[in-house]
């Protein structure tokens, strides 16, 4: 709408002020929408084509994020482009993305939507898929009886409470009724209800919990998968028994922090159990090839699935892959392969590729998909993995708040690389980090509390130098990497420089 100057207008003055003030009400919430959706955080590097293509994701993520004037309260688009709704697999993948973006509010308020409307009548199901009218999309929901629902995404929810709460500090993952309900139903009654557990997945009916009333969308309330295509009935994909796995790694984790050591054991025990049944089921002997999905008709796909998706990234992304000689074969398929994939697939790749060290591979993957030749590039998912890959791949950030510490690793191809990101929310603070090449990081604690900074740096060294001084330090690795570190105090406002000369 567009109104015309006041002074254009024949009215009297007390109804001009009438405009005015009507004005200022009808436009209030889309000034809120701004304040609720700006972000500090900046990257810059020696590579102009990153630096564009994060900007772009950060601004088009935050276009994307709403302020609470809607009913939902505050939320971003976490589904198909223009869906004005959040799914549970999209928002979970987002969430760290959008959590260093310095939308918490948003991420707490949707996962809580998620974990209230768990219920008996949906089957230990939450809803899909909820709009910004607090509703369950229509697309995809009938009625509790009818509607669509793949079955990984309570996991993936707990999975991504764990990482939030990880990153945060945030007290709420851990404590919060509506959470405790939904993470101890999803990891018993929801199992048990749907048989997902490796003693009863193989044999389960498909058709679990659908009947007559389930008119619309009959067995596809309840996949076993995160595959909605493929080339027949799909009893099973290989995300399935992944993403167990780690949901209940997740609330062991959840549970030991909760103070309960005794079930957290228990549940880490059970993650175990599902790691083994990975490797017994999914690794095909015969071929040295992880199958993916598991059909009506006793066949299996393998790496792809049809013509432009595959699934096996999800043990990557799960952590349930640990075998050096699989991961290599796996990141030699991704990489073949990834010119075909469909978007939502592509944006859980870079993040591999930092973590295995491939920097080169994993840059060129984040430029292009926010290339404007991208023509998918839209897709919500895709600006706020971007964001989680620039942060957590290539500068290497991880968080730890039941240490009350983070830690950064450079990833960066060349010794004469550099790249900073300034300003990033983790455990309540906001801190900067600076990588030259792989042999100096400086961190500044921006604002918040004292932290400690687990210094990590490329190689096997014998001391670090911490702002100069020399400092014995420890080894370890990551992703089959060696990389030497040392444990130092941030305190606030102050900036800590560690090198290896």
């Amino acid at each position: 709408m567009y109104l015309k100057p006041l002074k254009q207008v024949n009215c009297p003055i007390f109804f001009q002020k009438y405009i005015l003030f009507l004005a200022f009400i009808l436009l209030l919430p889309a000034f809120s929408a701004s304040a609720q959706t700006r972000s500090t955080l900046s990257f810059n590097s020696d590579d102009s084509a990153l630096n564009t293509a994060f900007d772009w994701a950060k601004n088009h993520a935050l276009s994307l994020a709403h302020s609470g004037a809607d009913p939902v309260g505050l939320w971003y688009e976490a589904a198909l482009p223009n869906r004005e709704a959040f799914c549970m697999r999209d928002v979970s993948h987002q969430a760290i993305g959008a959590e260093i973006l310095g939308l918490g509010g948003h991420n707490l308020n949707m996962f809580l939507h998620f974990a209230k409307n768990i219920s008996v009548s949906k089957d230990y199901c939450s809803y899909w898929e909820i709009n910004r009218y607090n509703l369950p999309a229509p697309v995809d929901y009938s009625n509790d009886q009818d509607f669509w629902y793949n079955l990984p995404a309570n996991f993936d929810v707990i999975f991504n409470a764990n990482r939030l709460y990880q990153w945060t500090g945030n007290t709420a993952y851990l404590k919060h009724p509506d959470f405790m309900r939904f993470y101890a139903l999803s990891m018993d009654e929801y199992v048990k209800h749907w048989e997902l557990g490796s003693d009863k997945v193989l044999s389960r009916n498909r058709a679990l919990h659908t009947s007559a009333t389930t008119n619309r969308f009959g067995i596809n309330r309840g996949i076993p998968t995160y595959n909605e295509g493929g080339r027949g009935e799909t009893l099973l994909g290989i995300d399935m028994t992944a993403s167990l796995a780690a949901a209940y790694q997740a609330y062991a984790m959840l549970l030991k922090q909760s103070g309960d050591k005794t079930k957290a054991a228990i549940f880490a025990q059970k993650a175990q159990h599902e790691l083994q049944f990975l490797d017994d089921f999914w690794w095909d002997k015969k071929l040295n090839a992880y199958r993916s999905v598991w059909y009506a008709d006793r066949t299996f796909d393998y790496f792809m699935v049809g013509k432009d998706q595959a699934f096996l990234h999800y043990l990557f992304y799960f952590n349930a892959i640990s075998d050096p000689t699989k991961i290599a074969a796996l990141l030699a398929e991704y990489q073949a392969h990834y010119p075909q994939l469909i978007v939502e697939l592509k944006t859980y790749l870079p993040m591999v590729f930092y973590d295995h060290g491939q920097t080169k591979v994993a840059n060129d993957m984040v430029i292009e998909l926010c290339s404007p030749a991208n023509k998918r590039r839209d897709y919500p998912e895709n600006a706020y993995t971007i964001i989680e890959d620039i942060t957590r791949g290539l500068m290497g950030i991880q968080v730890n708040a039941a240490e009350g510490s983070f830690a950064t690793l450079p990833r960066l191809e060349k010794t004469s690389d550099w790249a900073e990101l300034k300003q990033v929310p983790l455990l309540g603070n906001l801190v900067s980090i600076k990588h030259d090449g792989q042999q100096k990081t400086t961190a500044s604690n921006e604002k918040g509390p004292n932290l400690k900074w687990v210094a990590q740096i490329p190689g096997l060294h014998s001391f670090l130098l911490v702002n100069g001084m020399k400092k014995k330090c420890r080894s370890s690795k990551i992703t089959g990497q060696n990389y030497s570190y040392v444990t130092v105090d941030l305190p606030t406002g102050k900036t800590v420089t560690v090198s290896t000369e």
